[in-house]
Protein backbone atom coordinates (compact mmCIF):
# COMPACT_ATOMS: atom_id res chain seq x y z
CA UNK A 1 0.00 0.00 0.00
CA UNK A 2 1.30 3.56 -0.56
CA UNK A 3 0.57 6.05 1.35
CA UNK A 4 1.00 9.84 0.37
CA UNK A 5 3.06 12.06 2.62
CA UNK A 6 2.68 15.91 3.04
CA UNK A 7 5.15 17.42 4.73
CA UNK A 8 5.17 21.53 4.45
CA UNK A 9 5.42 24.62 6.12
CA UNK A 10 2.79 26.33 3.61
CA UNK A 11 -0.62 25.90 5.47
CA UNK A 12 -2.62 26.94 1.87
CA UNK A 13 -0.25 24.09 -0.22
CA UNK A 14 -1.35 21.55 2.30
CA UNK A 15 -5.43 22.51 1.76
CA UNK A 16 -4.58 22.04 -1.81
CA UNK A 17 -2.82 18.85 -1.60
CA UNK A 18 -5.97 17.60 0.32
CA UNK A 19 -8.23 18.65 -2.20
CA UNK A 20 -5.84 16.94 -4.91
CA UNK A 21 -6.31 13.58 -2.78
CA UNK A 22 -9.75 13.90 -2.27
CA UNK A 23 -10.74 14.65 -5.91
CA UNK A 24 -8.15 11.62 -7.35
CA UNK A 25 -10.15 9.26 -4.94
CA UNK A 26 -7.71 8.29 -2.13
CA UNK A 27 -8.69 7.48 1.39
CA UNK A 28 -5.67 7.98 3.66
CA UNK A 29 -2.90 10.96 3.97
CA UNK A 30 0.41 10.90 6.15
CA UNK A 31 1.43 14.05 7.64
CA UNK A 32 4.15 15.27 8.64
CA UNK A 33 4.60 17.64 12.35
CA UNK A 34 8.37 19.08 13.01
CA UNK A 35 8.91 21.60 15.25
CA UNK A 36 12.09 22.50 14.13
CA UNK A 37 14.41 21.29 16.85
CA UNK A 38 14.35 17.08 15.71
CA UNK A 39 15.08 17.76 12.31
CA UNK A 40 14.68 20.92 9.88
CA UNK A 41 11.20 20.37 9.48
CA UNK A 42 9.28 23.59 10.79
CA UNK A 43 5.78 22.44 9.65
CA UNK A 44 2.15 23.28 10.03
CA UNK A 45 1.00 22.97 13.48
CA UNK A 46 -1.66 20.69 14.57
CA UNK A 47 -3.64 23.50 14.68
CA UNK A 48 -3.32 24.42 11.38
CA UNK A 49 -4.73 21.01 10.99
CA UNK A 50 -8.01 22.26 12.57
CA UNK A 51 -8.90 23.98 9.17
CA UNK A 52 -8.72 21.47 7.07
CA UNK A 53 -11.95 19.08 5.90
CA UNK A 54 -10.63 15.50 6.18
CA UNK A 55 -13.87 13.95 5.44
CA UNK A 56 -13.73 10.90 4.15
CA UNK A 57 -9.68 10.59 4.17
CA UNK A 58 -7.95 8.83 7.22
CA UNK A 59 -5.05 10.67 8.32
CA UNK A 60 -2.15 9.62 10.31
CA UNK A 61 0.20 11.90 12.32
CA UNK A 62 4.14 11.32 12.27
CA UNK A 63 5.64 13.71 15.00
CA UNK A 64 8.83 15.03 14.47
CA UNK A 65 9.28 16.65 17.32
CA UNK A 66 11.30 17.05 20.37
CA UNK A 67 8.91 16.14 22.87
CA UNK A 68 5.90 14.33 21.42
CA UNK A 69 4.58 13.70 24.76
CA UNK A 70 3.32 17.46 24.46
CA UNK A 71 1.67 17.23 21.40
CA UNK A 72 -0.61 14.29 22.31
CA UNK A 73 -3.35 16.11 23.43
CA UNK A 74 -3.75 18.58 21.16
CA UNK A 75 -3.19 15.93 18.33
CA UNK A 76 -5.78 13.45 19.81
CA UNK A 77 -8.11 16.30 19.11
CA UNK A 78 -7.56 15.90 15.34
CA UNK A 79 -8.90 12.11 15.89
CA UNK A 80 -6.14 10.73 13.38
CA UNK A 81 -5.62 7.05 12.41
CA UNK A 82 -2.61 7.02 14.26
CA UNK A 83 -0.45 9.15 15.99
CA UNK A 84 3.53 8.18 15.41
CA UNK A 85 6.37 9.45 17.22
CA UNK A 86 10.01 9.12 16.58
CA UNK A 87 11.24 6.72 19.55
CA UNK A 88 15.22 8.97 19.74
CA UNK A 89 12.74 11.68 21.65
CA UNK A 90 10.91 9.56 24.02
CA UNK A 91 11.43 8.66 27.66
CA UNK A 92 9.54 5.45 27.67
CA UNK A 93 8.01 4.33 24.25
CA UNK A 94 5.31 2.57 26.88
CA UNK A 95 3.99 5.30 28.92
CA UNK A 96 3.87 6.95 25.60
CA UNK A 97 1.59 4.50 23.53
CA UNK A 98 -0.66 4.26 26.94
CA UNK A 99 -0.57 8.38 27.31
CA UNK A 100 -1.94 7.92 23.50
CA UNK A 101 -4.77 5.45 24.38
CA UNK A 102 -5.92 7.05 27.60
CA UNK A 103 -7.40 10.05 25.68
CA UNK A 104 -10.30 7.15 25.12
CA UNK A 105 -10.37 7.97 21.65
CA UNK A 106 -10.01 5.54 18.65
CA UNK A 107 -6.67 7.02 17.79
CA UNK A 108 -3.84 4.22 17.94
CA UNK A 109 -0.23 4.96 18.71
CA UNK A 110 2.63 4.16 17.35
CA UNK A 111 6.93 3.97 16.78
CA UNK A 112 9.07 5.41 14.17
CA UNK A 113 12.71 4.88 13.94
CA UNK A 114 15.60 6.94 12.09
CA UNK A 115 17.86 4.70 9.94
CA UNK A 116 20.36 4.86 12.16
CA UNK A 117 18.48 3.75 15.51
CA UNK A 118 18.24 -0.24 15.52
CA UNK A 119 15.43 -2.34 16.15
CA UNK A 120 16.63 -3.42 19.54
CA UNK A 121 15.91 0.09 20.68
CA UNK A 122 12.38 -0.86 20.42
CA UNK A 123 11.12 -1.88 23.86
CA UNK A 124 9.78 -5.18 24.09
CA UNK A 125 6.75 -4.19 25.91
CA UNK A 126 6.12 -1.47 23.19
CA UNK A 127 6.09 -4.07 20.57
CA UNK A 128 2.88 -5.11 21.77
CA UNK A 129 1.48 -1.87 22.64
CA UNK A 130 2.14 -0.45 18.90
CA UNK A 131 -0.04 -0.28 16.01
CA UNK A 132 2.53 0.48 13.68
CA UNK A 133 5.92 1.36 13.52
CA UNK A 134 7.59 3.68 10.86
CA UNK A 135 11.43 3.30 9.38
CA UNK A 136 12.82 6.39 8.30
CA UNK A 137 15.58 5.71 5.62
CA UNK A 138 16.28 9.12 4.91
CA UNK A 139 17.09 11.62 7.51
CA UNK A 140 14.00 12.91 9.40
CA UNK A 141 12.31 15.95 7.77
CA UNK A 142 13.92 15.55 4.18
CA UNK A 143 12.48 14.24 1.05
CA UNK A 144 13.70 13.12 -2.30
CA UNK A 145 16.67 11.80 -1.12
CA UNK A 146 18.38 8.71 -2.18
CA UNK A 147 17.16 5.25 -1.32
CA UNK A 148 19.15 3.73 1.83
CA UNK A 149 19.48 -0.01 1.26
CA UNK A 150 19.81 -0.41 4.78
CA UNK A 151 16.40 -0.48 5.27
CA UNK A 152 15.58 -4.25 4.00
CA UNK A 153 17.43 -5.88 6.42
CA UNK A 154 16.19 -3.82 9.22
CA UNK A 155 12.32 -4.67 7.70
CA UNK A 156 12.88 -8.06 7.86
CA UNK A 157 14.98 -8.19 11.49
CA UNK A 158 11.63 -6.40 13.01
CA UNK A 159 9.17 -8.41 10.97
CA UNK A 160 10.45 -11.45 12.96
CA UNK A 161 9.86 -10.06 16.26
CA UNK A 162 6.84 -7.66 15.29
CA UNK A 163 3.02 -8.30 14.61
CA UNK A 164 2.26 -4.66 13.64
CA UNK A 165 1.68 -2.59 10.56
CA UNK A 166 5.32 -1.70 9.68
CA UNK A 167 5.69 1.40 7.64
CA UNK A 168 8.55 2.42 5.51
CA UNK A 169 9.28 6.06 5.18
CA UNK A 170 11.38 7.78 2.56
CA UNK A 171 13.18 7.75 -0.66
CA UNK A 172 10.16 5.21 -2.27
CA UNK A 173 9.48 5.32 -6.01
CA UNK A 174 7.68 2.76 -7.73
CA UNK A 175 11.30 0.50 -8.22
CA UNK A 176 11.93 0.85 -4.16
CA UNK A 177 8.42 0.07 -3.13
CA UNK A 178 8.71 -3.58 -4.40
CA UNK A 179 11.98 -3.39 -2.63
CA UNK A 180 10.49 -2.74 0.60
CA UNK A 181 7.43 -4.89 0.76
CA UNK A 182 9.43 -7.61 -0.79
CA UNK A 183 11.63 -7.62 2.28
CA UNK A 184 7.94 -7.62 4.77
CA UNK A 185 6.88 -3.75 4.90
CA UNK A 186 2.81 -3.35 5.10
CA UNK A 187 3.07 0.23 3.42
CA UNK A 188 5.04 2.64 2.62
CA UNK A 189 4.85 6.56 2.33
CA UNK A 190 5.66 8.79 -0.75
CA UNK A 191 6.04 12.33 -0.95
CA UNK A 192 8.18 13.60 -4.15
CA UNK A 193 7.45 10.70 -6.30
CA UNK A 194 3.52 10.80 -5.10
CA UNK A 195 3.31 14.54 -5.80
CA UNK A 196 5.13 13.81 -9.33
CA UNK A 197 2.79 11.31 -10.22
CA UNK A 198 5.13 8.45 -10.45
CA UNK A 199 2.21 6.18 -8.94
CA UNK A 200 -0.30 7.25 -10.91
CA UNK A 201 -0.20 4.08 -13.37
CA UNK A 202 1.16 1.88 -10.19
Amino acid sequence: MITPIIMESDLEIVKTKILQLKSSGEKKVHVDIGDGLFSDLLSISPADLQELDLTNLSMDLHLLVDDPTEYIEECVALSPTRLISQIERMGSQVRYLEAVREYGTETLGGLALKIETPVEAIEPEALELASAIILLEIPPGTSGSQFDMRVLPKIKELRKIYRGQIIVDGGINPETYKLVMGAGADEAGANSSYWKGDFKNG
